[in-house]
Parts: structure tokens; C-alpha cells; sequence
């Protein structure tokens, strides 16, 4: 069977480490950082071209990536420079394991009692203050690398979505939040390094799959797309399971208040507002939108088969406990501030979107 025609599964990945073959993570550093598979090498598939000089030629290359589209895209990349990669099919959020029950504590400061943990006064405190999601995990990831066990860090940042982040990164690597504050300006958290667990050696980071959840990134500002993204939300949390949807860039005027007060802005601030819509009602569709008129039309039939209108799809979800999480670091690009958005929206950055990805079986890009 020729090169082409073989055929790799991240369920494979084992057997490869054990025969010792090499293994390429093509994600971003942050989410390497929150896991991967033993002694897999990375570089994010973004800057796999500018650093082909750091990879082997005398050996296949096994890439992956969360989900295999990366993984299949950085294949091709190498492949075209005179190298031997394949992909290994569906990515890491198919690569599952098992937490022992006995390191459930490892769930950062929402399962560890840190009641009795003082604050160290000589604690290492890091000034984060204007960097955007996922630096101020980045910051987090480097420094505590660095400390020793039972030392602590404090981390002041001005992207209030952190305040998620940390929480999912601190479950992730098994350190403890000793205190996670927000004021009217900043957010200061302060967390301790704990021992690393005993798995983290030979049997590498795994990621576990409970197979009930789902999650979605709402990435359009479409109608149509946006009631197809709050139909499946909808029937999965009808089905039991635990629905997040991580609203980022024109995803955003989807969870806009229509009753939100009116913002003075200058400048590009003020040119986004006056050209984005105003609110879920206020969405062109994909296809013959016709200056706002395909949209008025599709929810003129909407009505009259009498399908619910976005606005009361949002509100139904919303009711049935499905989680809606905006982006930050797209609310500042895109110059939307929290009271304009709806009351029941939470807000969080990319670790947020992840920590709760990690234990769904359903993740759609929308």
C-alpha cells in the first residue's frame, strides 16, 4: 500500500509512541499546553512552514490536531516540502481516557478545599494588564513552569473572560485557585502550583470524552445560520446534554440586546456599531438577503408555518439551561461592551470554550 492510500487513526497514537515513531501536534501552544499525547513535538500548523528546519526528514511524521482538519492541512504542507507526513484521522478530541476517581481533586480550586491555604506575601506576581485572549493563559503557562510546588502566582489582567479561563486551566493541569476577583477594571487571581500527578508520565495528557455534552462555535452573523445553530442547541439539551455556545466576532450581534442603551462612540468604535445589527431580528441571511429584504421574508414564512422567531429560540434556550458564552477578545475587537449584550450571556475567552469542549462529543463551527 503506497503512502497515499495509507490510512492513520488517532487511536493509533499509542502504538506509535510505543514503537517510538514521531508524533507532531499541529495545535496552538495554549492548547498543547492543556494536553496532548506523550512526547509529541509541537508546532502550531500556522508557523509550520517558517520552522520546517526543526522537523526530521529521515523520519515519518505523524501530525494531529484537535479535530483532523489541521492535522490534514499541515500534512499537506510537509508532504509539498519533500517530506513523509500523514494525519492521524479525527484528532485529539477522539484520543480519550479515564481520570482515576482518587484525582478528581486535580479539578483546580472548584473540587480542592483551600480554606486553610494563606496567601504567600512573597508570591510571584505577574502585571498582565492588556493582553488579549489566550495571552494571559500563555503568561499563566510560562511562569508556573517555572515555579516550584506549593509556590504561588498572582496574575492581574484586564481581560474579565480570564476569570473562566483560569478556572478550566487550573482543572486542566490539576493547580489550585486560591482567589479569582474581578473589579470594575481588572481581574487578580492567584494561584498555587500543586505536585504533578503520577499519570502525567509515560501515559502523557489525555483528554476525557463523558459523552454529554456539546459545543458550538457561533461564528456567523447570518439568521439562517443562527437558527440552525439554536435548533441543534436546543434538541442536544433536550437530549440531556450539557450545551455550550461560544459566541465570537459577527457571532456576537446574535446575543446583542435590543434594549441596550445607547453607547457613545468615536472613531472605527463608532463605524462597527453603525454598520453591525442591532439585534437577532436585525440579521441578513447567507443567501438573497437583498438589502434586508430576503430577511424579512424568510421571517415572515417563519411565522406563518409558525416556527419560532430567533428572538424566542434564544429566550427558549436560554430557559432550558443552555450556556452562552461571548468571546472578550472579539467583543473589544469588535467594540461591544457587556451591557450591550443580553443579561443572560456569560463571558469567557478560548480556555472557556475548551474546558468545557473537552467533555462534549458534539462540536460544531457554526
Amino acid at each position: 500500500m503506497s503512502k497515499t492510500q495509507e490510512q492513520y487513526h488517532i487511536n493509533d497514537a499509542d502504538q506509535l509512541v510505543e514503537k517510538n515513531e514521531y508524533l507532531l501536534d499541529v495545535r496552538e501552544p495554549f492548547e498543547y499546553e492543556m494536553g496532548h499525547i506523550a512526547k509529541a513535538d509541537n508546532v502550531s500548523v500556522n508557523e509550520i512552514e517558517e520552522r520546517l528546519g526543526e522537523l526530521p526528514k529521515d523520519r515519518r511524521i505523524h501530525v494531529y490536531c484537535q479535530r483532523g482538519t489541521r492535522g490534514a492541512n499541515a500534512a499537506e504542507i510537509l508532504e509539498r516540502n519533500g517530506f513523509d507526513a500523514v494525519n492521524l484521522e479525527e484528532g485529539y478530541s477522539a484520543y480519550t481516557g479515564e481520570y482515576d476517581s482518587a484525582n478528581d481533586v486535580k479539578s483546580g480550586s472548584a473540587s480542592m478545599s483551600n480554606a486553610n491555604i494563606e496567601l504567600d506575601p512573597n508570591r510571584v506576581k505577574v502585571e498582565a494588564r492588556g493582553l488579549q485572549c489566550p495571552g494571559p493563559l500563555l503568561k499563566v503557562n510560562e511562569v508556573m513552569e517555572e515555579l516550584d510546588s506549593g509556590q504561588q502566582l498572582e496574575i492581574t489582567v484586564t481581560d474579565f473572560g480570564f476569570c473562566t479561563d483560569v478556572e478550566a486551566w487550573a482543572r486542566k493541569t490539576g493547580n489550585t485557585i486560591l482567589k479569582n476577583e474581578k473589579s470594575d477594571d481588572k481581574v487578580v487571581v492567584v494561584l498555587q502550583k500543586n505536585p504533578p500527578q503520577p499519570d502525567t508520565e509515560g501515559a502523557g495528557h489525555q483528554m476525557v470524552e463523558t459523552k454529554d455534552g456539546a459545543t458550538m462555535v457561533v461564528f456567523s452573523g447570518d439568521l439562517d445560520k443562527a437558527l440552525a445553530s439554536f435548533i441543534i442547541a436546543t434538541g442536544a439539551k433536550g437530549m440531556g446534554k450539557d450545551v455550550t455556545m461560544f459566541f465570537t466576532f459577527w457571532g456576537l450581534n446574535v446575543i446583542k440586546d435590543p434594549n441596550a442603551p445607547k453607547k457613545k462612540k468615536t472613531g472605527l468604535d463608532k463605524a462597527f456599531s453603525m454598520i453591525m445589527p442591532k439585534s437577532a431580528s436585525k440579521l441578513p441571511i447567507s443567501n438573497m438577503n437583498m438589502f434586508g429584504l430576503g430577511s424579512k421574508m424568510i421571517q415572515y414564512v417563519m411565522k406563518k408555518k409558525k416556527v419560532d422567531a430567533l428572538t424566542e429560540m434564544i429566550d427558549k434556550a436560554d430557559k432550558l439551561g443552555v450556556k452562552m458564552v461571548a468571546c472578550t477578545m472579539s467583543m473589544d475587537i469588535m467594540a461591544i461592551e457587556e451591557d450591550e449584550l443580553l443579561s443572560n450571556v456569560n463571558f469567557g475567552g478560548v480556555g472557556t470554550y475548551l474546558g468545557d469542549a473537552e467533555n462534549g462529543n458534539l462540536n460544531l463551527f457554526i
